[in-house]
């Protein structure tokens, strides 16, 4: 996460310096102003400012400033402010819609969580002289995405900052702008008497009020410009390196799943699997490996590999990559818990009575999976009912990791029936009452149990983990 953090750095103050907020001459924070603000240690800073200088950018010498020395006139700087935002136009309006259900409810939660101590260094940040409400939004988002310990929470947050830049847009002015003034004011009183529902209300001020401005600013740009070709966002979910085995895995238990694949049939051969997922052979044949370890696969000499349900293999399975996606399967669960009010209270109100009685056929043909189950038909259900292909994405690459753990925590023979049967009949009673709380209650519930059951595999699996389970 250091060298995420590096190129974060880097790229933050190289945007900043191109769209002109850092002019010719002017200082950037200390190293231990900017290591507080991205909570990284000093010689990560350094590294990143060090490739500033290597570009061009910036002129560092010891014992002094870190000064800009990049020259542009005012139309150059704009105008790559322009392009930069143009390219993303239309991907921004849809992570803002993403960040609203998401991101949101996650700062919330973190928020929640701040220490006093934590509370004070916000305070701290809010009253430097030289404080914005970019530099001030930084430093929030990063100690309150930092207080719920999930990497994933923490990887999306980090590739939208990549994609936003946190963007100053030149027409506005903190000086004159009564209503930043009051959420500032609002601010420094939250921490000063430990009020976090207050932090949180200027915290959420301050991203409308960027968000305002800079869809003002790309509107003007947009009138007076040529269409462009436009640069998508996309979440990286695995931060080291792509993990395809991983993922033609939870493809495959997907599959099964679904009933593509039936217990006793044969899966296609190597060379079909690795043409229908574009993968490689190799990539296949380490795939059907894990498969193996995890008790979902029989390999018969000289036959192919049969889907057969066993024990796993935990001996096997002890490698730091699966019980790290294990890990994950735990932080897309707190995710979920955290965020699906947000995404029921879309959801459920524009719910027409012929759905509801849908989704409540469908659910009660689902008395004898487990747990995991529903949760796997609920997530793909709220994926369905939204019209954005940006939060389909996420909720998709949330699932991944829900599908590769799923041959760990349940037995498909003999499945949690009666735990099931429970949450079920809360979320039905709620659609049939059309009570959103009820049904947001049970499946808030439902989450928990899950959540339960990966925490338990992984201390049985490992000593060291530090998954934090969502209150």
């Amino acid at each position: 996460m250091e060298r995420e953090k590096y190129n974060l750095i880097y790229e933050y103050y190289a945007c900043h310096i191109l769209f002109g907020h850092f002019e010719y001459g002017s200082c950037l924070p200390t190293i231990e102003q900017i290591g507080n603000s991205f909570h990284v240690a000093p010689q990560t800073v350094h590294n990143a400012l060090m490739k500033l200088q290597m570009d061009g950018l910036v002129r560092i010498l010891s014992g002094r400033p870190t000064t800009v020395v990049y020259k542009a006139t005012d139309e150059v700087k704009h105008q790559f402010a322009e392009n930069y935002y143009l390219a993303r136009k239309n991907a921004i309006e849809e992570v803002y819609s993403l960040s609203h259900f998401l991101l949101m409810p996650l700062f919330h939660e973190g928020c929640r969580r701040l220490s006093d101590a934590d509370l004070q260094q916000i305070l701290s940040v809010a009253r430097q002289e030289n404080s914005n409400i970019v530099s001030i939004s930084m430093f929030c988002c990063n100690i309150m995405i930092d207080a719920l310990n999930n990497w994933l929470a923490k990887g999306l947050f980090l590739d939208m900052v990549s994609f936003f830049q946190f963007p100053y847009v030149p027409s506005f002015n903190e000086d004159n702008n009564e209503e930043y003034k009051k959420y500032h004011r609002l601010l420094t009183a939250g921490c000063e008497k430990l009020d976090r529902e207050n932090v949180f209300c200027a915290f959420s001020y301050f991203q409308t009020l960027t968000q305002k401005t800079l869809q003002n600013f790309i509107d003007q740009a947009w009138d007076k410009t040529t269409a462009t070709e436009q640069i998508s966002f996309r979440w990286q979910t695995y931060r080291d390196r792509p993990q395809h085995c991983h993922t033609l895995a939870a493809s495959i238990i997907k599959n099964i799943l679904s009933g593509a694949y039936s217990e006793k049939n044969m899966l296609p051969s190597y060379e079909k699997t690795a043409s229908e997922f574009s993968v490689s052979i190799s990539t296949v044949r380490r795939t059907i490996e894990l498969l193996r370890d995890m008790g979902i696969i029989h390999t018969i000499n000289g036959v192919g590999n049969q889907i057969q349900y066993s024990a796993p293999n935990l001996e096997k399975l002890q490698r730091p990559a699966i019980q790290k996606n294990i890990r994950m399967a735990g932080e897309s669960i707190e995710i979920l818990f955290l965020t699906t009010g947000a995404v029921i209270h879309r959801v459920f109100p524009n719910l027409e009575d012929d759905q509801i009685t849908s989704l409540r056929n469908m659910l009660n043909k689902k008395r004898t999976p487990s747990s995991m189950d529903i949760v796997l038909f609920m997530v793909q259900y709220f994926m369905e009912a939204f019209s954005s292909p940006l939060i389909y994405e996420v909720y998709n690459k949330l699932l991944e990791f829900l599908f590769f753990v799923y041959p760990l925590l349940s037995n498909p023979e003999n499945a949690d029936n009666q735990e099931s049967v429970r949450f079920i009949k809360k979320m039905d009673q709620g659609l049939r009452d059309k009570n959103m709380n009820q049904f947001t209650q049970g499946f808030l519930e439902l989450l928990n149990a899950v959540q339960d059951k990966i925490v338990k595999r992984l201390e049985i699996m490992t000593p060291y983990h530090s998954l934090q389970k969502a209150p």
